[in-house]
């Protein structure tokens, strides 16, 4: 048994040492592949995190209420705010609107900060007895609401929708504060000669922080953080072609015959094939993990971020390694022709990988989509390392996704071994 698993490693290893050209590629292709696709992906991926919510304004008050509107909303990081000074024509707004150039236009109506000033003095007046009635030069009288109009286009997502709403809420509210401490503080003066201190604006009695989940704010998802990873494991179950091309190639020449003549099992032959490309799927995964920290940022990319322990990587790297080789096997030994394991080799591959999220993020997916992604095995490693590089995660936290892809791992040989026993391939 030790003789066949011997023979087999050691002729697989000659061969890929004779094939300098075939090295190179399974080396220098996919280190290309990632330089190539985060370069591309790194605006994309800023966009997705720093996207602010294109928004078109028409002030027509021009006072308290629509200048501090303006100014809130100019101040939040969520919106990306346009003025419109030149066309007063709330019809203008609207066509710009509808044609997509902007996803929302706000109509700040004109006298609207006269009404919430008219509106403050009538609740005022209302609360005192009638003999004080008449502490305002003239009778307040109770008006309609000071007016925002907000004009969405049709394709605008609800929860755009409610965000613009809630922040036109949160800034009135905030306004109307200010205006009724302005109206007291006149009142307070006029009748008592007291002259209240007001600083501007109220002080803050929450404070609310958003941050990420994780201890370490550094460790905020980037391109570089999907990209090496997710093309490490494209690369890594690439490796399909040459070992299923391996397999097909002793069949025809005779090479397997003569292993065969060794006393014993077929399969320390299939882990003798499995021995070789593991550990070509480690220095792989090494590799390009060493160009995300040491090449991508003198591409002006950011520096691949490595927050879990380096066991965590490494065995997490290692299973990933077995699940592409023991892939790689079962392909070599169902197929009956080159031409059919490169085809339907690479093929799969690239199927696995679209479903599992190497090419497009799985939070960006329908919800479909995401709970078919969940079937691919490169799903499981890029979840894996996603929990390393961006969750600090240790041994526990990804063992479920280790031991997927040693099932995976396992039901590939096991296959492999009863197709060449049962059917006599090889």
């Amino acid at each position: 048994m030790m003789r066949r698993y011997l023979a087999t490693t050691q002729k697989d290893i000659k061969l890929l040492l004779r094939d300098i050209a075939g090295l190179a590629m399974l080396f220098g292709m996919p280190i290309l592949l990632i330089i190539i696709m985060t370069l591309l992906q790194d605006s994309t991926f800023k966009t997705i995190e720093e996207k602010k919510l294109p928004i078109l304004i028409l002030d027509l008050d021009k006072d308290t209420f629509g200048l501090n509107i303006v100014d809130g909303l100019n101040k939040s990081k969520f919106f990306d705010v346009h003025e419109q000074f030149e066309n007063t024509d709330i019809k203008s707004l609207q066509e710009r609107v509808m044609s997509g150039e902007f996803q929302i236009g706000i109509v700040i109506n004109e006298h609207s900060s006269d009404q919430m000033r008219n509106n403050i003095r009538y609740n005022i007046v209302s609360i005192l007895p009638p003999e004080d009635s008449l502490i305002f030069n003239e009778t307040p009288y109770i008006s309609t609401p000071a007016k925002v109009d907000l004009y969405f286009d049709p394709i605008t997502k609800n929860s755009f929708k409610q965000s613009i709403s809630s922040a036109i809420n949160q800034f009135s509210s905030g306004v109307e504060a200010k205006m009724i401490f302005d109206i007291y503080s006149a009142l307070f003066e006029d009748l008592l000669g007291m002259e209240l201190r007001n600083a501007n604006q109220f002080a803050e009695v929450i404070d609310i922080d958003t941050r990420n989940a994780g201890d370490n704010e550094e460790y905020i998802p980037n391109s570089v953080q999907h990209n090496v990873p997710a093309w490490t494991i494209f690369a890594m179950f690439f490796i399909v072609i040459p070992l299923a091309g391996n397999i097909i190639k002793e069949r025809e020449s005779g090479i397997s015959k003569r292993l065969r003549i060794i006393s014993g099992s077929n399969l320390p032959v299939l882990i003798g094939k499995v021995t070789t490309y593991f550990m070509i799927g480690i220095i792989q995964a090494i590799t390009m993990i060493a160009v995300g920290i040491l090449i991508l940022p003198l591409f002006g990319l950011p520096e691949l971020l490595i927050s879990g322990n380096i066991i965590s990587l490494l065995i997490m790297t290692a299973a990933v390694a077995l699940a592409a080789s023991g892939y790689g096997v079962l392909i070599g030994t169902i197929s009956t022709s080159q031409e059919q394991s490169s085809i339907f080799g690479s093929i799969s591959v690239v199927i696995l990988a679209a479903i599992g999220g190497i090419w497009v993020p799985v939070f960006m997916m329908s919800e479909f989509m995401q709970m078919i992604s969940q079937l691919s095995p490169l799903n499981w490693a890029l979840n894996g390392y996603y929990d390393i590089f961006l969750r600090d995660a240790g041994f526990i936290e990804i063992l479920r996704y280790v031991l997927y892809l040693l099932i995976f791992f396992l039901l590939c040989i096991t296959v492999s071994w009863y197709y060449r026993n049962k059917r006599t391939i090889v």
